[in-house]
């Protein structure tokens, strides 16, 4: 077990402040500013996680934690509220609630967001997506807290019984290089045995954006060889130039690399469902594609399939469902899809490159207007 603290928790570039601009001329009209305070208790969880414990998260071998309150020993408690997919994956989490505020377990919490592995809701025909709370408590271990009093009254020095260091991880990067369809579904372990596993990778980023030293963060079931296979995979990733760009200098960069191992029978399914999309449409090149009375109101749109390129951009979009709106609706449809780029690696923790995705189209003339 070894503990990562986040000293630096996002890959923003640091500089000095820039100059405060001269005081502008108060506008007439101010529109309010609404603030919406901490509830004064967490709300109900759906799961709880705990790290330092000595309970941490099943399959886990990385724990965060924010490293002014881990040298100083102080726990805390964060509930988050997370979009949970139909595999149990959290896409989006926000912090409902922290206790104490201004320690950092906020963001810590928000870190660990790729290690969760969830149980997702239940619905009549299966499986269903829908917001979760879970609380994650941060526990100094007991080990740990009579270590730091020895080490208050005696004038020698102990080692720490857990490994730390401090480490700029980085989070939701932009890949220009990772595995395809192919060479995810050769990665599902022999030792597999046909169920879905799950695994997170733990890697170092050097700088040309290349991962190195990776190690086995979380690995759902174990015994499978998952983890193993989620850290050969993390070597196929390499992190875009913009995003390095933007990486502080100094502390060693870390990144959570998330593989889904689906069983060998669904993984021949290409289809992306859940892409990140890094680049969209333009409003103004919207209307110029869809000009005034091309779609009539409450019409369905169209829909559109295309194909997703090495570089996570749309190639050979086509109708798939055509728009009673005519074809001038549909041929805006595909000009648009075509514009659309996403990340090489899906927020269903799989890959993109060579995959299939299948786009509903529909414009809503009175937001556009």
């Amino acid at each position: 077990m070894s503990i990562v603290l986040l000293a630096l928790l996002t890959a923003a570039a640091t500089g000095p402040a820039p100059a405060a601009a001269p005081p502008a001329t108060p506008p007439t009209e101010v529109s309010p500013v609404v603030v919406t305070g901490q509830p004064n208790r967490p709300p109900p969880a759906d799961v709880t996680v705990s790290m330092g414990d000595g309970t941490f998260v099943r399959g886990q071998d990385v724990s965060i934690w924010p490293a002014a309150a881990r040298a100083a020993g102080v726990g805390g408690t964060v509930t988050l509220t997370c979009e949970v997919d139909v595999h149990g994956l959290a896409q989006t989490c926000r912090v409902a609630y922290e206790q104490p505020r201004g320690q950092g377990f906020g963001a810590a919490a928000l870190e660990l967001r790729p290690t969760f592995k969830l149980t997702p809701r239940q619905g009549p025909d299966g499986p269903v997506a829908g917001p979760m709370n879970i609380a994650v408590n941060f526990k100094p271990s007991e080990m740990e807290i009579d270590l730091r009093r020895i080490q208050e009254t005696s004038s020698k020095v102990l080692d720490h019984p857990i490994a730390s260091r401090s480490v700029t991880l980085m989070d939701w990067p932009a890949w220009t290089r990772a595995p395809g369809f192919e060479d995810w579904a050769a990665a599902y372990p022999a030792k597999g045995g046909g169920v879905e596993g799950y695994a997170v990778a733990h890697c170092k980023v050097q700088p040309t954006g290349a991962l190195t030293r990776c190690v086995v963060e979380k690995e759902l079931p174990t015994g499978h060889d998952f983890g193993k296979a989620a850290v050969a995979l993390a070597g196929q990733f390499t992190v875009s130039p913009e995003t390095m760009a933007r990486a502080p200098r100094g502390a060693p960069i870390e990144v959570d690399v998330p593989v889904r191992f689906p069983p060998p029978a669904e993984a021949k399914d290409r289809t992306v469902r859940e892409p990140f999309w890094i680049v969209g449409s333009d409003p103004r090149s919207l209307m110029r594609d869809f000009p005034a009375g091309v779609a009539k109101p409450g019409s369905p749109g169209a829909q559109v399939a295309c194909e997703v390129g090495a570089d996570g951009a749309l190639t050979g979009c086509r109708i798939e469902l055509t728009s009673p709106d005519g074809l001038d609706f549909d041929d805006a449809a595909v000009r648009l899809a075509s514009r659309l780029k996403m990340n090489l690696w899906s927020a269903e923790a799989g890959p993109v490159q060579g995959g299939v995705v299948h786009l509903p189209v529909r414009l809503d003339m009175a937001s556009a207007e």
